[in-house]
């Protein structure tokens, strides 16, 4: 391949992807090696011949790895980017002193540090992405070690083309290298006349990645496969191509079994999601986590099979950790993701005397209670059902013993619910009613002189309904966003 053919192709890359605009900004990430040194002069070559304007700033981070070898890259970097002619943004970190705390290995450390510096130099800049040089032997690379490692459906995929350098943020990473090999990226350096530095990490076996290297994938070149590169590839490639499917299968299903979806909870139907596909179950399960961890970075398939093995389980109230401070709990047939944290137990709901009519605070519930009389005409009894408040009911007011009290439900509570065959205890109701423990102190009691004829938001009592020979309605409304979270079915 030649230098304008290479050109070309890259033109073509990012225009399919829309990155082809006039007056952007680049960030590229500038190692010194033979990858990173041919993309910051491919970027500034096709700007220039193509009219685009773009500003294009060479970014380098010292890892403090490997003493004076460090120490040279960064100057050749210095002095590429002065003889190019763009700006550089160079940067040191102490990796060592991370991992030593506790941050992880060495490479997740120095990777995870790369891109909170590019990220940042994006967002210094103006500048809408970054591009590294991963290229396809990278990528091959990256899929085997995740095989070994153990990966679902999105980790065989391999690195993706494009996506957020980090998740929610608008800068983009893009990959324009990756369909490329290693040979060919050093043969267009020689043939154009580009210096570069050599890297002796990235061939060192005291790093995963450099065994995966210089070691095993060479053996499965000589004892098994010599294309085992490209197979790894077209592998992740299925991959890619499968795992947007199931992703887009995934979206539409997860918006069928939404129950409840608030900031910082989302729950889902158990019974709904048993009766799909355990890929599909596995996705859903995978996209409630994705949007409450701030990162995806340390949920593995395991995980997932735990909640999956929680959702099949006929017990309630079992709940598990997950990694990005999550929590899944199933609560008979709600599955609830929400984010970990200690939550003190609500405060005890006071006994409350009612204003009938009038408006009534209740502070425990972020509430008002609203007590209204209104006549109803002869025949207006199917007119007046038709409620425009979800949390509004009509009792017959000459059937109520007053005054009114709300109050906290107490032990051996029992009500005749609307519609019931009998009287039970409001444990009992709960448990079928599928109110999770955690609600129920939140739930108040609305009592007249006789017991209760309200549990907010359930449940009227049978004595206390409206009849065909109803003439005046008691009308009660709880006016509050909270009430939609007590968990009414």
């Amino acid at each position: 391949m030649n230098w304008d053919t290479f050109l070309a192709q890259l033109a073509n890359w990012l225009s399919a992807r829309k990155l082809l605009q006039r007056d952007a900004r680049w960030v590229v990430g500038a190692s010194g090696g033979p990858d990173s040194t041919l993309l910051l002069h491919a970027l500034i070559d096709l700007s220039s011949r193509e009219s685009l304007g773009w500003a294009i700033h060479a970014a380098h981070l010292h890892h403090g790895l490997r003493a004076g070898d460090a120490d040279a890259d960064e100057r050749f970097v210095a002095a590429l980017a002065e003889r190019l002619g763009v700006s550089l943004h160079s940067e040191r970190a102490d990796i060592r002193s991370e991992v030593a705390q506790g941050g992880g290995t060495t490479e997740e450390v120095a990777r995870n540090r790369r891109y909170e510096f590019l990220e940042r130099v994006a967002l210094t800049t103006g500048s809408e992405c970054v591009a590294v040089a991963h290229h396809a032997d990278d990528n091959a690379e990256t899929v085997f070690h995740r095989i070994c490692r153990g990966t679902g459906l999105r980790g065989l995929a391999g690195m993706a083309d494009t996506r957020a350098i980090q998740p929610g943020s608008r800068v983009r990473l893009v990959r324009p290298l990756l369909q490329m090999k290693r040979t060919e990226i050093e043969a267009l350096c020689t043939a154009r006349g580009i210096e570069f530095q050599i890297d002796e990490t990235n061939t060192s076996p005291s790093f995963t990645r450099g065994r995966i290297r210089t070691t095993i994938l060479p053996l499965l070149r000589e004892q098994l496969n010599p294309n085992v590169s490209e197979a790894l590839l077209r592998l992740a490639e299925q991959a890619r191509r499968l795992g947007t499917y199931l992703e887009d299968a995934a979206a539409r299903t997860f918006d069928s079994l939404l129950v409840a979806e608030e900031p910082g909870r989302i729950v889902l139907n158990v019974s709904a999601l048993r009766n799909k596909q355990y890929i599909v179950q596995a996705e859903v399960v995978r996209r409630a986590i994705a949007m409450l961890a701030p990162s995806e970075q340390d949920l593995g398939f395991g995980h997932i099979e735990a909640v999956l093995r929680l959702v099949e389980d006929s017990a309630s109230g079992k709940e598990i950790h997950l990694p990005g401070s999550v929590v899944a709990r199933k609560q008979y047939d709600r599955l609830e993701f929400r984010p970990l944290v200690e939550e003190e137990p609500p405060p005890p709901l006071e006994t409350l005397h009612i204003a009938c009519p009038g408006r009534t605070g209740v502070p425990q519930l972020a509430a008002e209670l609203v007590v209204d009389v209104r006549e109803l005409a002869e025949g207006g009894l199917d007119r007046v059902r038709e409620k425009p408040h979800p949390y509004e009911e009509w009792l017959d007011y000459d059937r109520v013993v007053f005054p009114l009290v709300l109050r906290a439900r107490r032990e051996g509570d029992r009500f005749h619910p609307l519609g019931a065959p009998g009287a039970k205890t409001l444990a009992d109701f709960f448990i079928e009613q599928k109110v999770e423990p955690s609600m129920r102190a939140r739930i108040g009691v609305l009592c007249d002189q006789l017991g209760p004829i309200w549990v907010l938001p359930l449940r009227i009592d049978e004595r206390v309904k409206l009849r065909p020979g109803t003439r005046r309605v008691l009308c009660l409304t709880l006016h509050s966003y909270a009430a939609r979270k007590l968990g009414a079915s």
